[in-house]
């Protein structure tokens, strides 16, 4: 599945604005409510959380099933959307990415983000 950023972006935004150890059917509600599908919510999730954004794990089953279980935000993640949380910034990133011609990953946004911001 590819990583829609748009929707990782606002994982992060919820996390945000949730208290430590939140419940990821919280978080993945609040995303869908934004206008974003369920299965691109979940693995932006899952997604975070391996990208060490989040801590926390997950879990699956034969029925490919996720249980996830949330900590809080990572320092890397604070740095990551107290970066990008604003509309304008978050633009800014994407459009020194495509002017460079780099792919747009964690890693790349990450390294744009010091780059642009601190």
């Amino acid at each position: 599945m590819k990583l829609n950023y748009e929707v990782l972006r606002q994982v992060m935004i919820e996390m945000q604005n949730l208290p430590t150890h939140p419940q990821a059917p919280v978080v993945i509600k609040n995303v869908v409510d934004k206008g974003y599908s369920q299965s691109d919510a979940v693995y932006s999730l899952k997604q975070a959380i391996a990208a060490g954004l989040i801590e926390g794990s997950v879990d699956t089953d034969l029925s490919n099933t996720y249980y996830f279980n949330l900590r809080d935000i990572t320092p890397e993640g604070h740095r990551f959307i107290d970066s990008i949380s604003e509309e304008t910034h978050w633009n800014k990133v994407k459009n020194v990415l495509k002017e460079e011609g780099i792919p747009v990953t964690i890693p790349a946004i990450t390294r744009t983000i010091a780059k642009l911001f601190l």
